[in-house]
């Protein structure tokens, strides 16, 4: 049998198109005026897609760009929305929201760090190594009930049974240090014992970082799949979305419209640290060899090696590789969220198959020796064979009531996993029969009251990308918040969006390395 193919090209805004129409609206009468000349930092750009209409049969391409500014003058944050082409003004609002660090900030910090009396000597001799903790801002608000920007900045020795761990803050805007009592501040630790693989501190990229390719997978002429896929870094969402799949067609049959892990959270045993909500945009490296066919992709001649399989935090390159591994074509890359390792990786089988996956790492911390409940949620809004006329149908073995294994949900529903049913779920197109089955994955465990829930099924509405949280050491804040859009609502003969949550126990005594998770979505009548 032929070896399957694989050609990766280009997609979507050109990066160099899209910082031409950041510079220029930066440089706008409207802009200008609102700095006034303050000292500021462009935090991050990303391209920005209008919401489908009811015409349109898939993700729209993006239409404008949004630049997220700091102003250190004022301690504030604006966001800058601008034609992508030039047209449509510009518009700027303030926000009190604080956006999470960017490498340029943290290096900044860091500089900061290296003229402080004390701290700066142990820097200048490498007797205390840098690191990003988490959290990765310090939030603690002043008199005025305002917030000054603070960067953390964690700091551990050299020697692995050195002392002076310990994560301090830094406000930028004053150049000021805060160190913390307890050697860290709330919801952290800085202990002597850390656990994880050695942090190699390699750079990182940055939100919004552009990158997006056109995947085509043929075997003998004959093409299997087509879709476009989404680095990290430029991925959809409040925090980002990891490896991003979009228009995902099988045998020129439409499957999923965009498929992506939006919510990311993790909780500590007793509260050890955190909880964080976590973000899902920001590349680490990893070993990779190849061609980079597109910005922020390579095509692989063989496997790549996450922070799983390679056990090192060390790599050449970050974005989204591309290989082939027997019957399926692999698209993975490795994220960072303060001292976590994630990996985000999806594998496509020549015969239909969809495995999406999932994993959990870390580097060397105090928190992660706690053992700590990490939860991934799937966002995969399903287009079988169409957009409309798709229902959900759940399988239960044995069966809830009466005779039949498999049942319609006909309003939308959160529901558990339930392996003693052999419990699964499939959107079915009801008018040619096609339909895709959610097969639950055999590690991907059961939800606490933190992680809420294993399964809902949605009708598609607009806005409901995630559940709009970003950055959050709350616990009630930090939890998916998706029973808000369970309202009761008919998904039969509709458009529907299932949501599916993995929960892995991470325990470094049974998992010195990580854990991978994640169900397979099997295709029927094909």
């Amino acid at each position: 049998m032929p070896q399957l193919e694989v050609k990766v090209e280009p997609w979507g805004p050109d990066p160099d198109e899209v910082d031409a129409a950041v510079g220029a609206a930066l440089q706008l009468p409207e802009v200008r005026n609102e700095l006034d000349g303050a000292e500021h930092r462009v935090l991050s750009v990303t391209p920005v897609e209008p919401e489908p209409g009811p015409a349109d049969a898939d993700v729209p391409d993006p239409t404008h760009v949004r630049a997220t500014v700091y102003d250190y003058t004022n301690e504030r944050t604006l966001v800058v929305d601008a034609g992508l082409q030039g047209h449509d003004g510009v518009t700027v609002v303030e926000t009190v929201k604080q956006p999470l660090p960017t490498t340029e900030e943290f290096e900044a910090a860091v500089e900061v760090l290296s003229n402080d009396a004390e701290l700066g000597r142990a820097l200048g001799d490498e007797e205390l190594v840098p690191y990003r903790p988490m959290p990765p801002l310090v939030l603690d608000e002043q008199e005025d009930r305002s917030v000054e920007r603070t960067i953390s900045v964690g700091l551990r020795p050299a020697a692995d049974d050195g002392d002076g761990h310990e994560i301090v803050g830094v406000r930028l805007a004053r150049g000021e240090v805060v160190r913390f009592e307890a050697g860290a501040p709330g919801f952290s630790r800085a202990e002597r014992a850390a656990c994880g693989a050695a942090n190699a501190g390699q750079r990182t990229t940055d939100r919004g970082t552009p990158g997006r390719a056109k995947v085509t997978v043929t075997r003998g002429g004959e093409t299997l799949w087509t879709l476009i896929a989404v680095r990290p870094s430029a991925s959809a969402g409040t925090m980002g979305s990891g490896v991003e799949l979009r228009r995902v067609a099988y045998r020129g049959k439409s499957v999923l419209r965009r498929a992506h892990v939006p919510i990311l959270n993790v909780r500590y045993k007793n509260d050890a640290c955190g909880p964080y909500r976590d973000w899902q945009y920001q590349e680490g490296m990893f070993k990779a060899s190849g061609a980079d066919v597109a910005p922020g992709f390579r095509l692989c001649p063989g496997k790549a090696e996450t922070i799983l399989e390679s056990g090192t935090d060390q790599g050449n390159f970050r974005g989204v590789a591309v290989y082939v591994d027997g019957e399926e074509v692999v698209l993975v890359s490795e994220l960072e969220a303060g001292w976590y390792r994630y990996v985000s990786r999806w594998r496509l089988h020549a015969d239909g198959t969809i495995s999406p996956r999932f994993g959990f790492g870390a580097v060397k911390s105090s928190c992660v020796c706690r053992q700590h409940y990490h939860h991934a949620y799937w966002r995969l809004d399903f287009d079988v064979a169409g957009r409309e006329h798709n229902e959900v149908r759940e399988f239960n073995d044995p069966p809830l009531a009466g005779g039949s294994k498999w049942r319609r949900l006909r309003k939308e529903i959160r529901r558990p996993r339930a392996g003693s049913r052999k419990r699964r779920w499939q959107v079915r197109n009801t008018q040619t029969g096609e339909s895709y089955t959610l097969i639950p994955g055999a590690g991907d465990g059961k939800a606490d009251r933190f992680g809420v829930g294993d399964m809902w099924a949605l009708r598609h509405r607009p806005g409901q990308i995630d559940d709009g949280v970003g950055f959050t050491t709350d616990p009630a804040e930090a939890r998916a918040h998706l029973n808000r859009f369970v309202n009761g609502e008919s998904i039969r003969d509709t458009d529907v969006v299932l949501w599916y949550a993995a929960h892995f126990t991470h325990d470094v005594q049974q998992h010195a390395v990580g854990h991978i998770v994640g169900p397979k979505l099997v295709p029927g009548g094909w």
